[in-house]
């Protein structure tokens, strides 16, 4: 079981479909007292297992898809450098972090054939590269709400000039209160709640949660299930995991061109994970698993979904670079990571 108990998972979960839920929102959907919701959600803050609360915009905005896939080396390149390299180069590229079986895995998003074979010459190129995989997936998380963005691409829409005077007050603290966001923009409160339903149900943005699964020191266990699509379908077997092991269920993804699902499971210790497998393996629908551990050291990318909210805000004059570096701090580190 992951350290995080239920409720404060359950909150997550809430939070990373709306991170502008309020606490009478959260209370009513988890059943308990607006206090009990604000008060783990300030401890969550203080324990660091909340980072901070964003505004992105939706994938149809990007038109992107997403792929996945593990890398094999010879063992002779410096881990650390491997990744940052990597990241560096393809800033499409997510995240990539090294699994217990001595292997790479990471995940991306592309936009057409021509940038997929792209990353795959680059990435076969490097030195003491053995092998590189590379499929095509799509999210499904049942654990989390329908407008998560992993469950949803969303809407490709053009926002007014309202709409990017509060989209700039939300892109420092998605939270932030409406009376603070009238004060920046000139707006009235009242017209700031309007804009702020039309942005949540336009399509073309989500308010999430930034949190730390590791925080805890819990460990990432994963699951690469074939199963025989003539008997069963990937949301099935997703939908049977999340039902048996709610606490531990993080994501899913579900390969689109081949009868692959990957899983991935919090465990607080590396033992967890084997008896899951095996009971999976017990079911005659599943052909075959393979399963390890990821390393909470992960590697990651600025989000391209954050990135391109970034360049709209430029472009209407209310983002500056130097904005942008104070506000995400994570940029001077990517930076570092090019003068490396």
């Amino acid at each position: 079981m992951s350290r995080l108990d239920p409720l404060d998972w359950a909150l997550l979960c809430q939070l990373s479909g709306n991170g502008r839920m309020s606490y009478q929102a959260l209370a009513r959907k988890l059943s308990v007292s607006p206090n009990t919701v604000k008060n783990r959600i300030n401890k969550l803050r203080k324990q660091k297992v909340i980072i901070g609360f964003g505004v992105t915009v939706s994938m149809e905005m990007l038109g992107d898809e997403y792929i996945f896939g593990r890398i094999s080396t010879d063992g002779t390149e410096k881990v650390l450098e491997f990744m940052k390299q990597i990241v560096v180069r393809w800033p499409k590229l997510c995240e990539i972090y090294r699994t217990s079986d001595r292997r790479y895995e990471y995940w991306a998003r592309v936009s057409g054939a021509s940038e997929t074979l792209g990353l795959r010459m680059y990435l076969t190129e490097l030195d003491g590269v053995t092998d590189v995989e590379m499929r095509p997936v799509v999210f499904y998380c049942p654990n989390m709400p329908p407008n998560y963005f992993f469950n949803t691409r969303g809407k490709k829409v053009t926002f007014t000039q309202h709409q990017l005077l509060v989209l700039r007050s939300l892109y420092e603290d998605a939270r932030i209160p409406v009376s603070q966001i009238a004060q920046r923009t000139g707006l009235t409160p009242r017209r700031v709640r309007k804009i702020l339903r039309e942005l949540e149900e336009g399509g073309g943005i989500h308010f999430s949660v930034g949190y730390d699964a590791f925080a805890f020191g819990d460990l990432e266990y994963r699951m690469k299930i074939y199963y025989d699509e003539a008997q069963t379908t990937g949301q099935d077997i997703i939908m049977g995991l999340y039902e048996k092991y709610p606490v531990n269920f993080w994501w899913a993804s579900i390969t689109t061109n081949e009868p692959i699902v990957d899983v991935g499971l919090l465990i607080d210790r590396p033992g967890k994970g084997m008896p899951i497998m095996e009971d999976l393996k017990e079911t005659s629908f599943i052909r075959s698993i393979e399963d390890f551990v990821s390393y909470p050291k992960v590697v990651s990318n600025i989000s391209p979904l954050r990135r391109k909210l970034e360049e709209i805000l430029t472009e209407a004059g209310l983002l500056t670079e130097s904005d942008i570096i104070r506000i995400s701090p994570i940029l001077i580190d990517r930076r570092k990571l090019n003068s490396e």
